[in-house]
């Protein structure tokens, strides 16, 4: 792990390459949870089954990986973050070799829950390695989180490119191929031990039991942008398709609501990074309270226009979104022991992508009611929740001191 320092604020050998290893891991591990959406109706087509058969099988791996966080943040602080990424990246690469050669159904089922219990090791991994082994937390996670918007984002568009010139199975293929690589290059790298990362950290002014509330708001917080990026990534693409209003080329307007999706998405790079930034010049609680409000005008303008107004209105939201996570995350490494770092961000993986899940039902019956528009408003009411919750750490924390950022409970 880094044990150096450096006085200038730029990070050490050591610390690039952590960041820029996770960086390209969560983009991957993205990307292959998304080649399945991407490819659903041609395998529908090839195996004879309904839509809704295969959505049971995708909603079956997002569980999977949802759970899977609990055994991975022990892992992480037991056999050591670095490991624990490459076994999941490993993982979920054998997992997607098997799903690229699945006879039937059944075989490609066992694959994507395999896929998702693999991949689902990923994020307490990736997230203690960073807080671990980087001073510069929250320029290292904004860039972390960077990487996993691009693989959000471009992943369903080279899956389907890459079906339409081969097969379904060929998008399988190349990205079980890329992530193998990056397993054998991470068991290749350094061992980060099980967490003595060698960084120094201020002494904290307050009890460690006193930094439980302001943990517990974080857990509310990130269940609440799990909530939302599921409901963005869900139902982004059908409300942009049904409301943009415009035409391209004659493109039929799902492309385009896809495409535009896309664009709408890559903001969220530029957003995780300047949330980065920012991150480490201001006190991050403060910080969180107008960065999480910023989401909210934009959601409200995508509920009540269309056209480009709804385009520039996704956009937006997109960025202020994504400029609030760094920081966010940030936070519960900030408050949290780090010999239970991995377990921390165990639990901001289930809660962020287990309440996640609930979006789908609560979005589909908005959509198939009054109307997909009221996603967006159930979203910004959401968004609120996260704002109440900021101004509550910096409450309860000027309460019992003022404590500074940077510390962790011990």
């Amino acid at each position: 792990m880094a044990t150096a320092t450096d006085t200038t604020g730029r990070m050490t050998p050591e610390e690039r390459r952590i960041v820029a290893s996770t960086g390209v891991a969560h983009g991957l591990n993205h990307a292959v949870e998304l080649v399945y959406g991407a490819v659903l109706i041609v395998v529908a087509l090839e195996f004879g089954v309904t839509v809704a058969a295969l959505g049971v099988l995708g909603a079956a791996s997002s569980l999977a990986y949802a759970f899977a966080a609990l055994p991975a943040g022990a892992m992480a602080d037991r056999l050591g973050s670095q490991r624990t990424v490459a076994l999941s990246m490993g993982g979920a690469g054998v997992a997607a070799l098997l799903a690229a050669v699945a006879p039937n159904v059944w075989v490609l089922g066992a694959a994507l829950v395999l896929m998702g219990i693999l991949g689902g090791l990923y994020h307490p991994a990736g997230l203690s390695l960073i807080t671990r082994g980087v001073r510069s937390r929250a320029r290292a996670l904004g860039i972390h989180g960077a990487g996993g918007n691009l693989g959000t984002a471009l992943a369903p568009l080279m899956a389907a490119a890459i079906a339409g010139a081969w097969n379904w199975r060929g998008a399988f293929l190349v990205f079980a191929v890329l992530s193998l690589t990056v397993s054998i290059a991470a068991f290749r790298s350094p061992p980060d031990g099980t967490g003595e990362s060698g960084i120094e950290r201020p002494r904290p002014r307050l009890r460690a039991e006193s930094l439980l509330v302001p943990l517990a708001l974080m857990f509310v917080i990130n269940a609440c942008f799990g909530f939302i990026f599921r409901g963005l990534t869900l139902f982004l693409p059908l409300h942009l398709s049904e409301n943009l209003g415009f035409e391209v080329f004659g493109f039929e307007p799902v492309v385009i609501g896809g495409a535009a999706a896309t664009i709408a998405l890559l903001f969220g790079v530029a957003g995780q990074y300047a949330g980065g930034e920012i991150g480490e010049r201001f006190r991050r609680e403060r910080l969180l309270v107008p960065a999480a409000a910023l989401t909210i005008p934009p959601l409200l303008v995508m509920a009540g226009w269309g056209g480009w107004a709804l385009l520039i209105g996704s956009s937006a939201f997109v960025f202020f979104n994504f400029l609030a996570q760094p920081t966010a995350v940030a936070m519960i490494s900030d408050y949290a022991a780090e010999r239970l770092q991995g377990r921390a961000y165990a639990l901001t993986s289930l809660t962020g992508f287990g309440i996640g899940a609930l979006a789908g039902v609560g979005g589909g019956l908005l959509a198939d009611g009054p109307g997909i528009q009221w996603v967006f408003v159930m979203m910004a009411g959401v968004a609120l929740l996260t704002v109440v919750c900021a101004v509550a750490i910096n409450v309860y924390l000027l309460a019992r001191g003022d404590t500074p950022e940077g510390l962790s409970a011990v």
